[in-house]
This record gives C-alpha cells, sequence and structure tokens, in this order.
C-alpha cells in the first residue's frame, strides 16, 4: 500500500494522492531533532478524511476535512508523558491529483487527553507556519499530518507523520475519490 505521512497529512499531500501536549508548559526550542511525542493516528469508523471536489488523476485545487484519532501517545524523554491521546481537527487545500499534491495551506487543533480521559490541553496548528510543497503520495489525506505547534501543549514542535490507506483508493484515476480512511503515525519533535 501505498504511503501517507502525516507531513502531507498536514502540510497537504495528496490523500488518495490524498490522509501535536504535555504535563508541563510548551517550551519554544531551536530545532534538536529531540522527539517529544509519538502517536499512532488513524481515522475512525465512519468518519474519513473527506474531499471536495473529488480527487482525480488531473491536479485541481482540493479542500481536505478530517477528524482524526490521536492514541497509544508515548513521550520518549517522559516530558509529555501526560499526553495519551486526543482527537485532531483539521483542515486544508492544495493542487492534489493521484500522485502528488501541491501548494498546500493547512491547520488543525488537537484536544490532548491523559490516561484517565481527562482533558490535558490544547495544540493550535498554524496554516501560516505550515511548509508548503509538493508530496508525492497515493493519499490525500497526507496533507492534513504535518505543520507546526504555534499555541499550546508542545508549542514550537515540528509536527511529522505517515500513514497508508485503509479503504480503497484504487478508483482516484478513474472516477475519483471523495474520501479516504487511514492509520499510522504522527511525531511532536524540536
Amino acid at each position: 500500500m501505498p504511503t501517507l505521512t502525516p507531513r502531507s497529512l498536514i502540510r497537504g499531500a495528496a490523500i488518495p494522492a490524498a490522509m501535536a501536549l504535555a504535563a508541563t508548559a510548551p517550551q519554544a526550542a531551536a530545532h534538536t531533532g529531540q522527539t517529544l511525542l509519538t502517536c499512532t493516528v488513524s481515522t475512525t469508523s465512519g468518519k474519513p478524511i473527506t474531499l471536495d471536489p473529488p480527487v482525480r488523476l488531473v491536479a485541481q485545487r482540493v479542500t481536505a476535512r478530517a477528524t482524526l484519532a490521536l492514541s497509544q501517545c508515548t513521550s520518549p524523554t517522559g516530558a509529555h508523558a501526560r499526553l495519551r491521546s486526543g482527537w485532531l481537527t483539521a483542515h486544508g487545500t492544495g493542487q492534489a491529483s493521484c500522485v502528488s499534491v501541491s501548494d498546500i495551506n493547512a491547520g488543525g487543533r488537537i484536544t490532548w487527553y491523559d490516561a484517565d480521559k481527562r482533558q490535558a490541553g490544547t495544540s493550535v496548528l498554524n496554516p501560516d507556519t505550515v511548509r508548503t510543497g509538493t508530496v508525492k503520495s497515493y493519499n490525500p489525506g497526507n496533507l492534513l499530518l504535518s505543520g507546526k505547534v504555534t499555541k499550546g501543549r508542545l508549542t514550537g514542535a515540528t509536527v511529522t507523520g505517515n500513514a497508508v490507506p485503509t479503504s480503497d483508493v484504487s478508483a482516484c484515476a478513474t472516477t475519483g475519490l471523495t474520501s479516504v480512511a487511514g492509520a499510522g503515525k504522527v511525531t511532536f519533535t524540536v
């Protein structure tokens, strides 16, 4: 199956080419490559990433929207161990086709939860800080999984990820894709 990257999800990948947190106050820091948090990310039953208009073989401006589940979150340093799960609500636009997406503008908000399922803060992914470019992918949802945390938990962290479609994306080149389901990982680093 093709790979869907969170970088392409939040940053704007083609999700058929079309598919952020701490127990202490967030800290802004220079990029060191240190992993702060890693989570499993997935669509949920009956709630795929939606694509409008459908992603097709020929590139066109597409809007992707999703509510994604973050689970099994781990903090290698222990600094963000309180963040165990969350919900990422994201939206983005990009020039998408079945094989790539470019000119990406995306953002979102994560609501975090602790081990007892109590709210543990939020993170804002600002569309103004999302890197634009071209992402090669068979999963247009990748447009929603990358960027920068600009407010709340993990402020200053870079968000990257990858996911694999769990729904059939073979109709992209013929009838187009209006939605896609997927699962993978998302990582927050400084």
